[in-house]
């Protein structure tokens, strides 16, 4: 559309200079009014586009939720070790071969060194890399995803009477609920269940759950990020640190310690002023006694390492923290963890126990060796906590 002509427009000529200069004069007031309208007849002819509303819904439509996950798991008691057999995953893959699962489990044979026989596996699934701390990895192929089974071990967290086992079950499974998201349960086996497994010795359970994806990346259960030993406060930290021995100079590292030698131990010589407050030396195994700091959880994740070599998996450590045997030395908590490692493949074994100390700091008192003396040494170790008085 075309504006409007203006009438009143007059052309005024004005001499100049010898030259012609043309000019439109319009009054201001009429000029004004001119623009106005004429703006208002262009704008009329363009219709402006509506304006569109649309409503989000603040809810995710259900089939764009995450699935939920699930973890299966069975213990098996057998020797002086505990069998963990365990899958986590989402829950619509492990829905797929959770009767499989169970089955396989059931099917298990031990050898005479107490080892399971996993051959031969079931159609889709193959043996997987070595990790640390796990006897073997199992990947099983499904149409929804492929799923991790994990066969691990623990050594007996000393006399295992029925009231002891009912607890180690419980703290496991707990720990394992953690893993999904779940709170802990106060009922006995917090849901696990009675499974009958030939070749167990002992009543084997299995654990059935479900819960939240990605749970299993938390901070583990019961433990503060950053906490202390035994979960103190991590401003009661001293500076000294076990996996290091410095601390600044003055720092005491000697305390009166008094204790009872067992047979065969060959009591060592320490340096004043240094780490040592005690050493022993029983075949080709060392014990030593020390007082130092780092998070409980860090120490034995290192010792994990120093055994198996690498660094274990979160969920290997949180076995072990589970399955650590409790008990005081010299009237104060203590936490002891056996860390057993193979022979054959050249690696030592680790008996440590971890006594909670004034101002965040704990005493230490470790035996390292080969698998055999560790093992055999095990009550004459108990025998030796159960003597100590600092």
């Amino acid at each position: 559309m075309t504006a409007p002509m203006i009438p009143d427009l007059r052309e005024k000529v004005r001499h100049h200079g010898g030259g012609i200069r043309r000019r439109l004069a319009v009054p201001p007031v009429r000029m004004l009014a001119t623009l106005v309208i004429a703006t208002l007849m262009i704008g009329g002819c363009e219709q402006p586009e509506g304006i569109v509303t649309y409503k989000i819904p603040k809810q995710v439509p259900e089939q764009l939720l995450p699935g939920k996950d699930r973890l299966l798991a069975v213990m098996v008691p057998r020797g002086e070790k505990v069998w963990f057999f365990k899958i986590l995953g989402p829950e619509d893959a492990v829905a797929l071969i959770d009767d499989e699962f169970q089955s396989f489990v059931k099917s298990v044979q031990f050898d005479s060194s107490d080892e399971p026989v996993l051959e031969p596996l079931p159609e889709g699934w193959r043996r997987g890399g070595k990790k640390p701390m796990r006897f073997a990895t199992i990947d099983i192929n499904t149409p929804k995803k492929q799923l991790d089974l994990s066969i691990s071990n623990l050594s007996v967290p000393g006399t295992m009477d029925e009231t002891a086992w009912n607890d180690y079950v419980q703290q496991n499974v707990n720990r394992w609920r953690g893993q999904v998201g779940l709170q802990p349960s106060s009922e006995k086996w917090s849901g696990g269940e009675s499974i009958e497994l030939v070749a167990a010795e002992g009543q084997a359970v299995w654990v059935d759950l479900v819960g939240q994806p990605g749970a299993a990346t938390a901070a583990p259960m019961g433990m503060m990020p950053g906490a202390g030993p035994m979960g103190m406060p991590p401003a009661a930290r001293p500076p000294i640190n076990a996996s290091t021995g410095n601390a600044p100079q003055g720092t005491p590292t000697q305390t009166s310690l008094q204790s009872e030698t067992p047979e065969g131990w060959e009591r060592l010589d320490v340096r004043p002023g240094g780490m040592r407050e005690a050493a022993f030396k029983v075949g080709e195994s060392e014990i030593t006694v020390i007082t130092a700091g780092g998070d409980l959880r860090s120490n034995v994740a290192r010792w994990m390492g120093q055994v198996a070599g690498g660094t274990p998996e979160q969920a290997a450590v949180d076995e072990m923290m589970a399955g650590a045997e409790k008990f005081d030395v010299s009237g104060r908590p203590a936490q002891r963890f056996i860390i057993a490692g193979d022979a054959e493949k050249g690696q030592k074994s680790i008996d440590a126990t971890i006594v909670e100390m004034e101002g965040g700091r704990s005493k230490f008192i470790k035996m390292t060796g080969d698998p055999k003396t560790v093992a055999e040494q095990s009550d004459a170790m108990r025998a030796f906590l159960d003597s100590l008085a600092f």
